[in-house]
């Protein structure tokens, strides 16, 4: 029997089953890490890809790894996976894309002030994050929410534990994952983050302290995870 008939399910099955996880509550547990990241950054639904697509990456990254692994060894992975790598993984993520916030520029990035004898005014340096810190941290965070075992991920990588074909069950996990990520992305990217960007222009004068509770909020849920 060929492998691809030993599979439990199709790729578009797959992708149908990624899509009803992505409408599952599952999707909320995103939210305490997203949400502060769109609420301390600017652009709103414009920009909104630059937190989306990291972090969706991640998740993709791990499904497809998950069902490639699966298909390659021949039995199902997921129960494999220990809860305390996933909080190392998930608190080292928070942590990273706390920093992140905390160093990061505000949008006035620089002030003046009035100096004696026709000087240059005085810029105010401000601290920049290293470059990766904020997108590495975010890929991290999709990676270690796709750790968390679920019935509809256990289903397709049993399905493509049958099939002893790393091929497809990379396959399947890529199918499951875009249908995953379709719905979050939509409503992070879209409807998150125009509430977001409302708040922000309520509370615009205490942005800069806006920022540091998020990144503060982080790096603690981080810290949390750590010391499971």
């Amino acid at each position: 029997m060929e492998p691809i008939e030993a599979s439990l399910i199709t790729l578009p099955l797959a992708l149908g089953l990624g899509l009803l996880f992505g409408f599952s509550a599952c999707t909320l547990t995103c939210l305490p890490y997203l949400g502060p990241v769109f609420l301390a950054s600017d652009g709103g639904i414009r920009q909104s890809w630059r937190t989306i697509l990291p972090f969706s990456l991640g998740r993709l990254t791990s499904y497809a790894v998950f069902g490639w692994l699966a298909g390659y060894a021949g039995h199902a992975i997921d129960k494999n996976i220990t809860s305390g790598s996933v909080h190392w993984v998930l608190g080292s993520a928070a942590i990273m894309v706390g920093l992140a916030l905390l160093l990061r520029r505000p949008s006035s990035s620089s002030t003046c002030r009035p100096t004696a004898n026709n000087e240059q005014p005085l810029v105010r340096q401000q601290i920049k994050p290293p470059r990766l810190l904020m997108p590495g941290g975010l890929f991290m965070l999709g990676t270690s929410m796709a750790l968390t075992p679920c019935a509809p991920l256990g289903t397709v990588l049993f399905s493509a534990a049958l099939t002893a074909s790393a091929l497809h069950g990379l396959a399947l996990g890529l199918a499951f994952g875009l249908g995953a990520i379709a719905l979050p992305a939509l409503i992070f990217g879209i409807g998150v983050a125009y509430i977001s960007s409302r708040l922000r222009e309520q509370l615009r004068q205490w942005s800069h302290g806006v920022q540091r509770l998020s990144a503060a909020l982080l790096i603690t849920i981080g810290m949390v995870n750590l010391l499971r």
